[in-house]
């Protein structure tokens, strides 16, 4: 009788238990828009520290656009082929990058740059640098819905 009780008390828990996982991602939050910035070409040719933040460009990147910046499309649940693809993941930011490039986070942790090749998925945490080519861009001010 005990076993039967047991066995019984532990098909219930488990049952709980996924039916609270499946709560948590039904109800997990989506990114909206984000943004990126990058240093202004046209108003410097400073570059790391010596750029002020009124050298800076920024955009903000919302769902479902395809935004043109520095020569490359940035899109938010609205994949473009060749473009930085970003897209929600169990409410984190995600991309796939649209070729080789580096990514590193920012304030730097110590971890140095994560390089990615061309269709890979990296997720975006925080504050984030991506360098592509010679252009740096930081991805920042995610917001979720």
């Amino acid at each position: 009788m005990k076993k039967l009780i047991i066995l019984f008390l532990s098909i219930v828990l488990i049952s709980c238990l996924n039916n609270s996982n499946k709560d948590r991602t039904t109800n997990s939050n989506k990114v909206v828009s984000f943004n990126v910035t990058s240093k202004n070409s046209k108003l410097t040719s400073k570059s790391g520290q010596d750029v002020s933040l009124n050298e800076m460009r920024t955009i903000n990147v919302t769902i479902g656009e395809k935004t043109l910046f520095k020569n490359f499309y940035f899109t938010l649940e609205n994949e473009v082929e060749g473009a930085f693809n970003f897209f929600s993941k169990n409410g984190n930011l995600m991309c796939t990058a649209p070729r080789k490039l580096s990514i590193m986070s920012m304030p730097p942790n110590g971890q140095g740059l994560n390089t990615y090749k061309a269709g890979e998925n990296f997720e975006i945490n925080g504050m984030t640098l991506i360098k592509i080519d010679s252009i740096n861009f930081v991805i920042s001010d995610i917001n979720l819905k």
